[in-house]
């Protein structure tokens, strides 16, 4: 929603529609700020038409939602539909039928009541155990858009879990890496949470788990029993994985994997955070860095299989896909794939890709978007190779840009006001951040001493 900001607070005080508590925004219109509620997952009123205003919040009328939700919810029963996939299992392939009409398995003796929808006979058992690769993706954009990691992400994604000895993957809205877990590493344990409910005829409740990670919630009572018991206790710690939806908002999934933390820390009696990989767009580290700001991003470029910009090939992004991994653990300790062009940083002490450079200046490897940055003096960061630095606008822009006319869609991180971005914020102090800017210099050319020292 451009334009539109977000207040994440307690979201069960909030209004329900049929997919968990509503999320509250925030819209300026003619100078008039106003508050409203809506569907935390779907961004089309076509999808999910509840829209309140945060002042009538008088006039929910809280038993229709219900009657919405339960119809939602209605069918859809995760241990009998586990019990018809043992069955289908138990099964020659030529007796088993899956009908993507009706999103679930079908017996030989209902067949005929199938004749005129997409049944799908001889399942293999490829299909039962890989269901996104078997299932259609979903293509709303504006709802459950799914972009499906390509096998060459998927391995490497969890050879970084195998680097940080994870027994138990929490695999947030990652239907590829579960499949690849469950069925091809013993020594790990997945649990899937996604927002697609045709994964109930695939995994038991004790592996899947459907859910609205915008709100975290759990359409099944039971679910939230089950992924508790999944967090406690391992001998290592698990790490969550998540891949939400790119037009998504920020601030809610942030809320989200807090709350997760918490819930890990109290049930584990641990200080220590939960270990999360979040794949999102490079271009988004602001907004994450903002919202989880002990967060780092890692150089690898996450490929998809179903999407033409985010992939190797002729049509793929000039610069290589732009989605990225922040994740809250030490970037030394994830090695990047050699034989894909990633090399090891001395100076940065993390892998990095082949065409980032080390900037002397800064003091970082800086490029972000698959290109070698250059260093502006004047602006005193490194910034992308075809910007030029504008004398007018006092600072590096893109050579056909009009002057005076940059458009900020999003207040200021620092002081929430619009018009301007943090780092142009009158209200940050200039002395204080060029302090910490030298201390951070200082401090990373003593540890690069500290190193060289025999």
């Amino acid at each position: 929603m451009s334009g539109v900001g977000v207040i994440v607070e307690d979201l069960q005080s909030h209004p329900w529609c049929p997919h968990g508590p509503t999320l509250l925004f925030s819209r300026k219109t003619d100078g008039i700020k106003r508050n409203f509620f809506a569907c935390s997952a779907c961004r089309d009123r076509k999808l999910c038409p509840f829209f309140l205003y945060e002042d009538e919040k008088n006039k929910y009328k809280a038993e229709i939602w219900e009657q919405e939700r339960a119809k939602l919810l209605q069918g859809v029963d995760h241990r009998k539909r586990f019990l018809t996939l043992n069955q289908i299992r138990q099964l020659p392939p030529n007796e088993r039928a899956y009908c993507h009409t009706c999103s679930s398995f079908q017996l030989t003796k209902f067949w005929n009541k199938h004749e005129n929808h997409e049944l799908v006979k001889g399942v293999t058992d490829y299909q039962i155990d890989h269901p996104s690769e078997f299932l259609p993706p979903l293509e709303d954009a504006k709802k459950e858009a799914q972009f499906l990691f390509s096998e060459a992400s998927v391995k490497v994604i969890v050879e970084m879990l195998k680097q940080l000895n994870c027994q138990k993957v929490i695999s947030m809205g990652t239907p590829r890496i579960h499949e690849f877990v469950t069925n091809n590493c013993s020594e790990m344990d997945s649990f899937l949470m996604d927002f697609d409910s045709r994964f109930h005829n695939f995994h038991g409740p004790l592996q899947f788990c459907w859910y609205n990670s915008f709100n975290n919630h759990f359409f099944l009572p039971e679910s939230e029993t089950f992924f508790s018991d999944f967090l406690k206790g391992s001998n290592s710690d698990p790490v969550l994985v998540l891949d939400p939806p790119f037009g998504g908002r920020v601030e809610p999934l942030a809320h989200t994997i807090n709350q997760i933390n918490q819930k890990y820390k109290q049930l584990n009696k641990t200080e220590r955070d939960l270990a999360v990989f979040w794949v999102f767009p490079y271009f988004m580290e602001p907004q994450i860095l903002n919202s989880l700001p002990d967060f780092v991003m890692l150089d690898y470029k996450v490929d998809y299989e179903n999407h033409p910009l985010f992939q190797d090939g002729v049509r793929a992004r000039k610069f290589g896909s732009p989605v990225r991994i922040f994740t809250n653990v030490d970037a030394s300790k994830i090695a990047l794939p050699v034989d894909e062009g990633y090399k090891f940083c001395r100076d940065c002490k993390k892998w990095v890709s082949k065409e980032n450079k080390h900037c002397s200046l800064c003091n970082s490897c800086t490029s972000k978007d698959g290109r070698s940055y250059v260093h502006c003096v004047k602006c005193e960061r490194c910034v992308k190779p075809s910007w030029q630095h504008c004398e007018k606008c006092n600072r590096c822009c893109q050579p056909d840009h009009k002057c005076g006319e940059l458009v900020f869609t999003q207040d200021c991180f620092h002081c929430k006001e619009p018009g301007h971005k943090k780092r142009d914020c009158p209200r940050v102090d200039r002395n204080e951040l060029h302090h910490k800017r030298k201390l951070k210099s200082k401090n990373n050319k003593i540890k690069k001493r500290l190193k060289l020292a025999p």
